[in-house]
């Protein structure tokens, strides 16, 4: 479906409390898809979870945009808007997911708290945004909660076990935190211009042909072996990828409608403090009291921050 006024933008009053309530749920996806993906990976070799995963992305975002009864944008003018895709999800997760292979989970969710301060660095370099020494201050004391949750806590998510790193597998999990950060910045001119439905369809479609691209150079290596995995596994795989990507894509770029690409970004502080609720309410799992400290500091700075309205 395509259409001349496809690429023209919808009427939208800036409200940054709304965009404020779209990042959170957006934070709130990313941390209990993660939760749930856990299990699914002793089932699911990583490359084939992630191309699962991006098809009912796609899948589910196709079948709402058609219901919606969206329009494409014609000519080449989809692909200079989907292109942010090959970054995140393609690049970030890409490079993660054999970074995730080598270190700890605890490792890569430390390295992954240097996003908001890689958003507020590419936002002014790019950009030319200046964030404010408010937000700066409130995504500083997120970044220390994450920090207690992660490190002085109980180690990685599912196992309590504090797990062992490797510098190659860091050095791949920060890479793809960077591609993440610029997916967010690069993302954030674009909203204004297309629904954020259609943004989201035509960038997780190329991240899925990415995906589909690495999941062959994958197999074609020796990297992975191909095996069809049990049907309730990839049912779980469907339905994280719809959270994971679908849902938690969709509202982050429906809130940088409203917010500043730094300001949003520190809310994605938030998404380690889900992931751990997650674990006790989804796994059994216990909280350490220090990880209790960090939750708390994590929320109080967003609650700061959102206070102000989300402003610069």
């Amino acid at each position: 479906m395509t259409g001349g006024d496809a690429a023209l933008p919808r009427p939208h009053i800036r409200t940054p409390a709304f965009g404020i309530l779209a990042v959170v749920a957006s934070a709130a996806c990313w941390g209990l898809a993660t939760v749930l993906s856990k299990d699914v990976l002793h089932t699911i070799a990583p490359f084939t979870l992630l191309a699962i995963q991006l098809a009912g992305s796609v899948g589910f975002l196709a079948a709402v945009f058609r219901a919606r009864g969206g329009r494409l944008p014609g000519g080449g003018s989809g692909l200079s808007v989907a292109w942010p895709g090959l970054l995140e999800p393609g690049l970030a997760y890409g490079v993660s997911v054999p970074g995730l292979a080598l270190t700890s989970a605890t490792n890569a969710t430390v390295l992954s708290t240097a996003e908001p301060v890689l958003i507020c660095l590419l936002a002014f370099l790019l950009l030319g945004v200046r964030t404010s020494a408010w937000v700066l201050g409130c995504s500083a004391f997120a970044i220390l909660g994450v920090l207690f949750v992660t490190v002085f806590g109980t180690g990685d998510l599912g196992t309590g076990d504090p797990g062992t790193g490797d510098l190659r597998g860091d050095a791949l999990v920060f890479v793809g935190t960077g591609f993440a950060a610029l997916y967010v910045v690069a993302s954030s001119r674009m909203v204004a211009g297309l629904p954020t439905l259609t943004l989201a369809l035509l960038q997780q479609t190329l991240g899925l042909l990415f995906a589909l691209g690495l999941l062959t150079v994958a197999l074609a290596t020796g990297w992975e072996e191909w095996q069809v995995p049990p049907l309730g596994a990839v049912l779980v795989a469907v339905l994280t990828g719809v959270v994971q990507y679908a849902m938690a894509v969709w509202l982050y770029l429906t809130a940088l409608r409203d917010l500043p690409a730094p300001v949003a970004g520190g809310f994605l502080a938030l998404i380690p403090v889900f992931g751990v609720a997650g674990a006790v309410l989804l796994l059994g799992e216990r909280l350490a009291p220090m990880q209790m400290l960090g939750c708390a500091l994590v929320v109080a700075a967003m609650a700061a921050m959102a206070a102000r309205g989300g402003h610069r």
